[in-house]
């Protein structure tokens, strides 16, 4: 009861304590609606920049966007939207410079106002801003994706560095300061952080030209006498014709468009005093000076090669071509070129060997051509009989000149008399007309794409001669297949004539095909069988003879009708498919080209001596 009492007196104070607490929590709630106001409505609901719509973070009240690779960002045009009443500045709509940072929003309605913090960035824009290689500036064609810079002539153009600048949130393949060989335009690749925007360029290197002489010539002449040029020496070396005039030489002289020349090309000068210098200078102002001597070749001229043309440059048979320039270096103190129109005895004078030889299937604006009865007309006019020249040759023949015939030409052994032949009369003792005429019209005949070893060449057997040639001072150095075999040729396309004596059949008797008919046939016409077609194995067919000299003893069955005035040698090859083809038509090596070109020199090596 006691303890009843004692709350019963307390229950006036709770009273008053309930009562305090409740008047302080309403004084609390007051001061809260006064404190906080209510954003609601001061909110941007979207924010659009081009298009795209950025995030919005209304809680840190902050807006994000990356926009495309190569954007402006200086001047980005934003719209917003907001709720009802609220309004925004900057106002939706405007046009905004983000690119100096982040940029303030500020949403206002029923006095409420709320700020975001707007980002718009961008994705570097994948491009080249500015490439050099050294203090060389290139120039950037941004439209067309090229750049073009300009070095000097002493720069390496194999190993040039480039610098350049590219714009950040970008990267480069290949990368700046990275060295490249620039003899072609080298690619060069930008690709933005996007990971899928990207540009290239190509880039091009032009070297001004280096101050040298890219050719020294007599003359714009085909013809012209070309110098030889030594760059490292800075030398330049002139070698004319025996009897050349020094004193007047006006050369031409090639250099790049960019280079000059002192003394010009085209001005006359005195070779005759000595060396005379030429400077050349580009457009860095950089210089050489080269040396240049012209001298007169002091040539025997023992060795001379004739032809149509004015020079061996302009040979339009590739195989005489290749045959004189064979000689002239082969034979460089004694060789000589003269064309067939200028032949004289006097020009001859010094001479020991001639070359006549040429194959024309292949030859452009100078093919001649046999008749299936004459293959005289296989020769030029000059070497027709009763022509000045055919005389000069003539005569220069009978008092000991000697003579190297070959290919399509042979029958110059007709208008030299040696080998007398009447071709409107039947054969006989006196008329040694060819007995074969195949591929006798103009163009003869072109085998191509042989294979091989489809090898054609001279038969040297024994039994091809009236006996042992093989030892003959022509095939010194040359070595035989089998029992007599000489390859010549085996490229794949090949020139041929079938035009030469097969027999004696109808002038001497045996006329074939025996020991005894060769031996009989050397008798008749003093000379020595050399050779037949390789795939002969009796004395069928005359491919290579040495005619000998007639001025001296003969034999008793010698041919009376031959003149004995002939104190000259003459070997022929008398038939194009022994393989005498000194150039190869369709690019396909001969392996046998050394051969050909061996038994040329003894060939000239023994009757020049």
């Amino acid at each position: 009861m006691k303890n009843i009492s004692k709350i019963i007196k307390l229950i006036p104070f709770l009273f008053l304590g309930i009562m305090a607490i409740f008047t302080v929590g309403c004084d609390d709630d007051i001061k809260f609606q006064d404190l906080v106001p209510d954003y609601t409505y001061s909110i941007i609901r979207s924010f659009e920049v081009n298009g795209q719509t950025a995030a919005i973070n209304h809680t840190t009240g902050t807006i994000t966007l990356t926009l495309p690779a190569g954007t402006d960002t200086g001047s980005v045009t934003v719209n917003t939207t907001l709720p009802d009443g609220a309004t925004i500045d900057p106002v939706s709509g405007s046009t905004v410079d983000f690119s100096g940072g982040p940029v303030i929003f500020t949403v206002s309605n029923n006095g409420v106002s709320r700020e975001y913090t707007a980002t718009i960035a961008a994705f570097g824009d994948p491009m080249i801003m500015t490439f050099s290689i050294g203090e060389n500036i290139g120039v950037i064609d941004q439209e067309n994706g090229t750049i073009e810079v300009t070095v000097g002539s002493q720069e390496n153009i194999k190993a040039l560095t480039p610098q350049y600048t590219i714009p950040g949130g970008t990267t480069s393949n290949p990368a700046s300061g990275v060295a490249q060989d620039f003899t072609s335009p080298v690619k060069y690749t930008i690709t933005s952080n996007d990971g899928f925007t990207g540009k290239s360029y190509f880039v091009s290197v032009t070297q001004l030209a280096a101050p040298i002489i890219d050719s020294f010539a007599t003359s714009e002449d085909v013809c012209a006498v070309t110098g030889i040029i030594n760059n490292e020496a800075s030398t330049i070396s002139l070698i004319l014709p025996a009897g050349s005039d020094l004193t007047s030489i006006a050369p031409v002289i090639s250099i790049n468009d960019e280079l000059t020349v002192s003394p010009a090309s085209g001005v006359a000068q005195d070779f005759s005093n000595g060396s005379i210098k030429y400077t050349v200078t580009n457009e860095e102002g950089l210089t050489k000076e080269y040396e240049v001597t012209a001298t007169a070749a002091n040539s025997t001229q023992k060795v001379v090669f004739i032809g149509e043309a004015d020079c061996i440059n302009t040979l339009a048979d590739d195989d005489a071509k290749s045959a004189a320039e064979y000689l002239r270096a082969q034979y460089p103190d004694d060789f000589a070129y003269i064309k067939i129109a200028n032949i004289t005895e006097a020009a001859l004078a010094n001479t020991n060997v001639v070359m006549l030889y040429y194959l024309t299937p292949l030859t452009d604006g100078t093919q001649y051509f046999a008749t299936d009865t004459n293959v005289m007309t296989l020769l030029p006019a000059e070497l027709q009989s009763g022509e000045p020249q055919a005389t000069a040759l003539t005569n220069w023949y009978k008092n000991g000149g000697n003579f190297f015939l070959a290919g399509d030409p042979t029958s110059f052994i007709h208008v030299l008399g040696r080998m007398p032949a009447d071709y409107s009369q039947p054969r006989g003792l006196g008329n040694y007309r060819y007995t074969e005429f195949g591929c006798s019209g103009e163009g003869g005949c072109i085998d191509s794409n042989r294979p091989a070893d489809d090898i054609w060449g001279l038969g040297v057997r024994d039994t091809n001669n009236s006996g042992n040639r093989r030892t003959h001072p022509v095939f010194n150095g040359l070595t035989f297949n089998g029992d007599g075999e000489l390859p010549l040729y085996n490229a794949g396309t090949r020139e041929a004539r079938l035009i030469w004596h097969q027999q004696m059949d109808g002038i001497v008797s045996p006329g074939c095909c025996g020991q005894d008919a060769v031996l009989l046939f050397e008798q008749t016409v003093n000379a020595v069988k050399l050779g037949t077609l390789r795939w002969i194995a009796d004395g069928f067919g005359y491919g290579a003879i040495e005619f000998l000299p007639t001025n001296g003893a003969v034999e008793a069955n010698f041919d009376s009708n031959i003149g004995t005035s002939f104190a000259g040698r003459i070997i022929s090859l008398e038939n194009t498919i022994i393989g005498y083809e000194f150039n190869s038509n369709d690019g396909r090596v001969n392996d046998y080209q050394g051969n050909i070109e061996l038994l040329t020199s003894n060939i000239i090596d023994y009757l020049n001596n």
